[in-house]
């Protein structure tokens, strides 16, 4: 990560003013299956379900996350960090701020990870998710996704 010495981390919700930023990481990230322009703007604007966050450097977005939340469950839809700025826990942070706020209304959490994305398990797995099973061909070039789960309650 660049050093920066006067800058701090900070997580807020998504603006369309941001959508450009998180397009570039996106494809950055995802290069067979990312999200169109298009689909970034739906979510911000169309769909009732969708919250998306950004995690920002100074002024930089770094990262971002986007949820649906549906009644009392909640699955990821999107996530990701600048691999400039991958392994230093900035997932991890980002991951757990969309677990915290959506456990104010939600039971549940889900998300669909390719099944060789170890880096991404690994993320998943230390904020507790447990596997819930595979969805065949469930990406665009055939790969399968696996299928995770969190509770969101402490019982």
């Amino acid at each position: 990560m660049e050093k920066q010495s006067n800058k701090a981390l900070e997580i807020r919700k998504m603006s369309i003013e941001d959508v450009q930023e998180v397009y570039k990481i996106e494809n950055q990230s995802f290069t067979n299956s990312s999200w169109s322009l298009e689909a970034f703007y739906h979510e911000l604007e169309k769909n009732e379900f969708a919250h998306y966050f950004v995690v920002s450097l100074g002024e930089k977005i770094i990262g971002y996350c986007g949820i649906w939340i549906v009644i009392d469950q909640a699955q990821i839809t999107t996530i990701s960090v600048d691999e400039s700025y991958r392994s230093n826990g900035i997932g991890q942070l980002l991951l757990e701020y969309v677990m915290n706020y959506a456990s104010t209304t939600c039971t549940t959490m889900s998300l669909e990870v390719r099944i060789e994305n170890k880096a991404a398990r690994h993320v998943y797995e230390k904020a507790g998710f447990t596997y819930g099973g595979v969805r065949k061909n469930y990406y665009g070039d055939g790969e399968d996704a696996k299928v995770m789960w969190v509770s969101l309650k402490n019982d």
